[in-house]
């Protein structure tokens, strides 16, 4: 419930914010006009409340890492995403989920999921990089000049690939003994295969890249967190 809210409503909030810009994107509803401001604004307010309301009944742990968690994703709708930082907050904001699940369920946090959350940082840019690969040409027709847009698709693509890896090395340096070897090398792959769907094609297929590489992350994360 709490991820639900906070990302409905920092996703509301994108949308507001990049009204104009999307206007070319079908993807979009409120830039092609199927909803209202107003709606949107709702959606945004809403999921906020629903984020707090179960996040404050998870305990005050829990809230306070949801709300840093939201506040980076404001802060990238509002302003970063036009920066060259525009990394930043996809990086913390991917290291926080480990530490507000595990806060979540009220355990002492084990040294194996602190090392995902320290994974998740090249991790998290990684996917960010990878994100506005899928943006690239819409965002410099829009005049967002992000970090991938500053450093062309090339690079934004090696750049990813080694950040990726770096995230997969501390991944199998850190898992727990236990840990399934297939569930790790699985999520590695789509990871890995991810990052060539980002690499060329439609700005389709490379937001299907982004979407394989987050997978793959995902389920070297639950690979992880049963071993530990």
């Amino acid at each position: 419930g709490t991820m639900l809210g906070v990302h409905a409503s920092i996703g509301a909030i994108n949308d507001l914010v990049d009204e104009r810009a999307d206007a070319h994107r079908r993807e979009k509803p409120l830039a092609r006009g199927r909803i209202s401001r107003g709606a949107a604004r709702g959606v945004a307010a809403l999921g906020a409340a629903l984020g707090a309301l179960c996040a404050t009944a998870l305990g005050p742990v829990s809230l306070a890492i949801a709300g840093l968690g939201y506040g980076l994703g404001c802060a990238y709708d509002l302003r970063v995403k036009r920066t060259v930082a525009s990394f930043v907050p996809f990086a913390l904001g991917v290291a926080l989920v480990p530490q507000f699940a595990w806060a979540a369920a009220g355990a002492p946090l084990p040294t194996a999921i602190a090392s995902l959350s320290l994974a998740a940082l090249p991790a998290g840019s990684a996917l960010a990089l990878q994100n506005g690969l899928a943006d690239r040409a819409l965002d410099a027709a829009a005049g967002v000049r992000g970090l991938v847009v500053r450093l062309g698709a090339s690079r934004a693509t090696l750049l990813a690939g080694v950040l990726h890896g770096a995230a997969l090395l501390l991944v199998a340096v850190a898992a727990p003994i236990g840990a399934s070897r297939s569930i790790l090398a699985a999520g590695g792959t789509f990871v890995l295969l991810g990052v060539g769907l980002s690499a060329r094609g439609s700005a389709a297929r490379r937001r299907r890249g982004w979407e394989c590489s987050a997978v793959g992350l995902s389920l070297c994360a639950v690979g992880t967190a049963l071993a530990a």
